[in-house]
């Protein structure tokens, strides 16, 4: 009986730890051209909201708030809160804007009633030469 206890708990908190959202992000391209002419890429970001349903109604979620966050019993499973965290993820590394944007989706069966949702998104954060000069010329102006 108490094998069978352990083995329950050990099973929720490992679930509780894999629902958890991840935000990863790389500014290391191995001195590739990624990005355009007129653009340089700053960083390649990649998100996942990963949540658990039983039947159909959410029992732990990732949350929208940022990596290592989640939620019970709420659907934060779309597209608007992925993207929100890849543009969060790619302006504190100083990105312009997000090209190259895919989002995807995936559900499998874990056991019965039980399944694993995720929603992921990735994309390059890039910025141009105006918009490097422009944050350049407006850190100086705000020095003392």
């Amino acid at each position: 009986m108490k094998k069978t206890i352990c083995l329950s708990a050990a099973a929720a908190a490992l679930i509780l730890l894999a629902g958890c959202t991840t935000v990863e992000s790389t500014q290391k391209f191995n001195r590739m051209g990624l990005g355009t002419p007129n653009e340089k890429a700053v960083c390649q970001t990649y998100v996942e909201i990963p949540g658990y349903y039983f039947f159909g109604l959410p029992i732990f979620v990732g949350s929208p708030r940022g990596d290592g966050e989640g939620t019970m019993f709420r659907n934060n499973l779309t597209t608007e809160n992925v993207i929100y965290l890849l543009t969060k993820e790619a302006k504190a590394r100083k990105a312009a804007r997000v090209m190259n944007v895919q989002v995807t989706t995936d559900e499998r069966f874990v056991f019965f009633g039980i399944t694993r949702r995720s929603i992921q998104a990735s994309g390059t954060g890039v910025r141009t030469r105006g918009s490097a000069l422009d944050t350049a010329a407006r850190e100086y102006d705000s020095q003392p």
